[in-house]
């Protein structure tokens, strides 16, 4: 009887075909200072804002703290469907608007997320949406599964597009990647541990978030600069 139970899948295992509703996001742990370690995965904290997109039978939702219908104020977004590989598949990254030059522009995110923008006759901007992690994928939970393996899938289930990429990022040389950052203009970096379970709520270690001091006055660069990393 006890071996038949503990042949029982766990609940996110079961093979059903329907995503949740909604799923609490993990929020990054704050540390002191950019850091080396080769059980961590080194990338930019976006300037954006979070959001978890859903990919089922072909359609698109997202969620966006604050935002009742996130697909009105960036429906250039719609097509990320068609761009994946798969679905039933679950997305957390973080949205971006970018100017004419293709720098990630605050007041124009602002304006999309407070509603400012339709106030002012139309949608300025260009939305781009970085992809960070990997939940879901052919209706399966993958929450459980260490970042490392979620990180390999989320590269294979989306290709590189002209609005919704994979974030680039490196193992091991946090500091080095600050530093690239903060020539970049970037205040912030993500360190994931690549072992590490999606947990939700707060991370524990396994997401965790550095401070970087950029220069005065700090550099725009475009969003294909950023995600060059230019690494010395």
């Amino acid at each position: 009887m006890l071996d038949d139970q503990l042949k029982l899948p766990l609940p996110e295992e079961h093979a059903g075909r329907r995503l949740p509703e909604r799923i609490r996001p993990m929020q990054a742990a704050a540390v002191d200072a950019p850091f080396d370690d080769a059980d961590y995965f080194f990338e930019p904290w976006w300037p954006g804002a979070r959001a978890l997109a859903f990919i089922e039978s072909g359609r698109l939702r997202m969620t966006v703290s604050g935002l009742s219908d996130p697909i009105a104020a960036f429906p250039e977004l719609r097509e990320l469907p068609q761009q994946l590989v798969g679905d039933g598949i679950v997305l957390d990254g973080t949205l971006l608007v970018l100017d004419d030059e293709g720098r990630p522009d605050a007041e124009l995110l602002r304006a999309r997320l407070t509603g400012g923008a339709r106030a002012l006759g139309g949608l300025p901007g260009r939305p781009a949406y970085v992809a960070s992690d990997l939940l879901w994928d052919d209706g399966l939970a993958w929450t459980r599964r260490p970042f490392g393996a979620r990180r390999d899938r989320l590269t294979a289930v989306l290709p590189a597009g002209d609005r919704v990429i994979v974030g680039r990022g490196y193992a091991q040389e946090g500091t080095l990647v600050a530093e690239a950052l903060a020539g970049l203009g970037i205040d912030g970096l993500s360190a994931r541990r690549l072992s590490a379970r999606y947990r939700a709520g707060l991370s524990g270690d396994a997401w965790l978030r550095a401070p970087v001091t950029p220069p005065d006055p700090r550099p725009r660069p475009t969003l294909a600069l950023i995600l060059r990393l230019p690494l010395s």
